[in-house]
Order: C-alpha cells, then structure tokens, then sequence
C-alpha cells in the first residue's frame, strides 16, 4: 500500500495545491486522490484482481499519472507499452505479460485491431477518447465508480512491469514492486531533485522509466505535473515559460533539439531549477553550450537502469563546470544504495581498478517476469550485476569504461545490437552480420551494421531498411551500413570481434 501512502499523504497536506496541469484542465491534489480512488473502484468493478496486469498504451497526460497510482491501489500492476515499438514487438510484449485489461488514448487507437488479434488475453479496453465498440469510456467509469480504501496488500507487492532490450532479441519484463518505486521516490526527494514547490515537466514518454521517476518524485513531495502528450523542442520551451518549470527530465536528443530551435532566444525560462539529464551518452561540447544558454539550471546527471528502477549514481550541478574532474564521471551513488566495483568473482576492487559495476538496495528489481535463470544470473548474492565496466575514485565517481553487453544507447533509448542482428538476418541475402553502436553528434550512439551478403545477392540500404522497419521499432534500425566481400572477423570461439568493428569508429572519438 504505499504508493497510495503516498499519494493520500500529500492530498492531506496538499490538497488544494494544484496537482496536474495539462491543454484545458487543472486538478488539485484532492481532486486527484479523489479519481485515484474512483479509477481503482472501477477496474475492480470491472473484473480486476490482485496480481492482474493492465497494460496502458497512450501518450503522456494526466489521467496516464494517475493510472500509476490507480492500478496498484486496486492491487494490480501496471504494463506500459513502449509505443515507439512496431506492432509485432507490441504483440509479443502483451503476450508475455498476458494483461486482462488495455488502457488506450486517441492517438493509438489505430493499433488496437492488431493488438486484440494478436493478444488473447485482454478481454477489456479502457479507452480516453473516442470509444470503440465493446470498450469503456474512462471518464465515464470514474464519474460513476465509487471511492474505494486502497487494496491492501504487502509492500513488495507487484507494481509494474516495464520492458528492457534483450539480448536474445526478446524484450525482458522487469519487475517492480510497490516498495521499488516508493523507496526511489524517497530517494529523490533525499538527493534534493523535488520540492513541494517543484514543477515537473513531462516530455520524456510516460511508458519510460526514466519519466516515471518523475511522476513519481513530484507525486511524494507534493509539488505539480505539466503534461504535454510528446515532446516538441517549442512546446516544451513555452511549456517552461508558461508555467514556470522548475524541474524537466530530457535526454541529449531532446536537449539538442531544444538548444538549436530558432526560437530558442525567445523564452524565458529561468523558472528552471534542475534540467536532468541521462540514459544516453551526452558530449562535452553539448552540455557545455547547454550551461552557458541556460545558465540558471543546475545540470544533474543520472545513471542507471531499470532493473534498479531508475539510477543509482547521481552527478550533482557542483561538479558540472568546463574543466572539472568529475565532469566525465556518472556520479556519485544516491542514498540508500551500494554501488562497488567487483571483479569476476564478486569481490571489491581497489579505487580505480576498472570492473563490473554491481548494485544493491532497495529499489533493486523484482526479477525478470517469468525468467528465473537469467533473474539468478543477474542478481548474485543480493546485487545486480549490470554489465557496465567502470573504475570509481577516492571521492567515491564513478567512471563507466565500457559494457560488457552490447548495448547501443540512441537518443535514451537502450537497443541491444542481438535483436537488430536477429532482425537483419531474417533477410534471405544476408550472410553475416554485427550491429556496433558508433559515435553520433546527434544521437549519442548510432547504430550502425556491418553487412557481408550471401554470395551472388544483390542487396541495398534501402532494402535493409524496409525489411527492418517491418521487424523492429523505426529507432533500432541502422541508421547507417557498411558492406563487406570479405567474412567478418571471429574469436577463437566462433563469436564476431566487435571491438575490432568499432575501433576504427571509436579511435579518434572523445
């Protein structure tokens, strides 16, 4: 029960301070305990049960907070659907998780044929605009729904499953518990990042982990939400000036694109107390214009992940200045939880050693849904081992090296170079493939493939391009090929050498 511990709490200290700001409405704080209740009363009414999974599809608005707190009060969990995923990724992900109910907007309402026919297991739709036959009007449920005291049930009670890349070309589910996301919350809060004063930002999608820390964070210290459906680099510019953002969340892309709009001059926006930025690799030169365009903004940086439901190691703004130490570090680890350094055995490694960055406390996941063996080989001994190689100093930065996984980061999002390969393999022309992620002004990482083609076949980009946007979501696809006569290069166990691939790539790269 604690996330809505958490909500009652600020609607009892914050009731009349206003909650959600989106295009035509204003809730305050008990106005929104008051849905929260109503929401949940309905889902039961409608047939939901402890444990159940609902799966949300939509863009970010106010109602899409409020199901964060509405589902598990109805002692449900929660299943965000990346919506940037084609339909056939949509599909396998539902079926893994297997919700009884969808929530769907407006906006992808032109996904729910396809989605019904290819998941059995939802048997209600919940729509917030217009109403298909057969689905539920939201508004309507909750207008007429009764309030209803929160579901009780234990504090590692499921809360949500949110899906990562995988490796083996499945998305895996992570699995979050009440406690996760109250305890980050928590966290938050304790680093300074919200105040009952703070004025969140959403741009960032709301079926992101990244987002929901700040639903989160904002929610618990009682400040208020400003929804915008998607981010747009000049809506997100007058959202700040308009409302007086103190708080946003965005990724380089998204800080780039905002920085380079012409109308940038134009806003005010020293309304800014923290612009946070992480999930992808950032440049020098772009923070560095970005602190002397917005010089009111302390800057912090975030790492992590989602199996710790969020990060772990916080850069604070003291340290973000041209020339310093730390600059090029992920942080410091928040509190609450313990960040080491380990070598192949577990063990701690002296300062400046480079190892395996391995994590506990706790917002550490659940587990992987339904995937016990590769739970056991990522949690060991009560930490999660996350992949990342990395040295921490004295002052206790730590400096990520490398990944052990390859993982592309582009433009925030994580893309693990096995399921594009298992996608560009399903082309009858390919012989070899390795997908490496390569150095890009624009997106941080780009991923790039390396393409040697059966022998007498003719293929082009543009082919590989059509067959992947059919397979995977649009921002997986190469955004660049490189074709090879020659086999690509291999260990002594048979695996492609992908260091030898990105080095020339990388060599002259900051």
């Amino acid at each position: 029960m604690l996330l809505s511990l958490g909500l009652r709490r600020t609607a009892q200290l914050r009731g009349h301070h206003t909650a959600i700001i989106e295009p035509g409405r204003r809730l305050s704080w008990a106005e929104v305990e008051d849905r929260v209740s109503r929401f949940a009363s309905a889902l039961r009414v409608l047939g939901v049960r402890t444990g159940d999974r609902v799966a949300v599809m939509a863009d970010n608005a106010g109602w899409h907070i409020e199901a964060y707190f509405a589902i598990p009060w109805a002692g449900a969990a929660i299943a965000p659907v990346n919506t940037r995923w084609a339909l056939p990724e949509i599909v396998d992900g539902l079926n893994d998780c297997e919700p009884r109910v969808m929530i769907v907007d407006d906006a992808h309402l032109d996904l729910l044929p396809g989605v019904l026919a290819g998941a059995p297991s939802i048997e209600i739709v919940i729509s917030t605009g217009a109403t298909p036959d057969g689905a539920h009007d939201l508004e309507t449920l909750i207008a007429q729904a009764r309030p209803m005291p929160p579901e009780p049930v234990p504090h590692d009670q499921l809360a949500g499953i949110f899906y990562t890349g995988g490796t083996t070309g499945r998305s895996k589910g992570v699995m979050l518990s009440q406690r996760n996301l109250y305890m980050h919350s928590l966290m938050m809060i304790t680093e300074d990042m919200f105040y009952p004063d703070s004025v969140g930002l959403h741009v960032a999608p709301m079926f992101h982990l990244a987002d929901v820390g700040t639903v989160m964070g904002v929610t618990m210290s009682g400040g208020s939400h400003v929804c915008l459906p998607r981010f747009e680099p000049e809506a997100t510019l007058k959202a700040i000036q308009d409302h007086g953002v103190t708080e946003v969340y965005l990724v380089s892309t998204m800080l780039r694109a905002v920085l380079d709009h012409p109308n940038f001059d134009q806003y005010d926006l020293r309304s800014l107390r923290s612009m946070i930025y992480g999930a992808s690799p950032i440049a020098e030169a772009l923070l560095v214009r970005a602190l002397e365009k917005i010089p009111t903004a302390g800057f912090m940086q975030r790492y992590g992940m989602t199996e710790t439901t969020g990060f772990f190691c916080l850069l604070k703004p003291q340290y973000q200045f041209v020339g310093g130490a730390k600059l090029r570090s992920a942080g410091q680890p928040i509190h609450g939880m313990d960040v080491r350094i380990v070598d192949e055995n577990g063990d701690e490694v002296p300062r400046g050693a480079v190892g395996e960055v391995a994590v506990s406390g706790p917002t550490l996941m659940l587990g992987y849904w339904r995937r016990p063996e590769e739970t056991a080989q990522a949690i060991r001994g009560g930490r999660m081992f996350t992949g990342d190689l990395a040295h921490m100093d004295e002052d206790g930065f730590v400096f990520v090296a490398d990944r052990l996984k390859d993982m592309i980061i582009s433009g925030g999002e994580n893309i693990y170079s096995g399921e594009v390969e298992n996608a560009l393999y399903r082309h009858p022309a390919v012989a070899q493939c390795a997908v490496i992620g390569i150095p890009s002004e624009k997106w941080g990482e780009a991923v790039h493939a390396v393409i040697v083609p059966r022998f007498g076949e003719d293929i082009s980009q543009a082919a590989l391009d059509q067959h992947c946007r059919s397979l995977i979501a649009a921002y997986k696809c190469p955004k660049s090929y490189e074709f090879r006569t020659e086999p690509l290069p291999l260990t002594g166990a048979g695996k492609v050498r992908k260091y030898s691939l990105r080095e020339p790539y990388w060599k002259a790269a900051e």
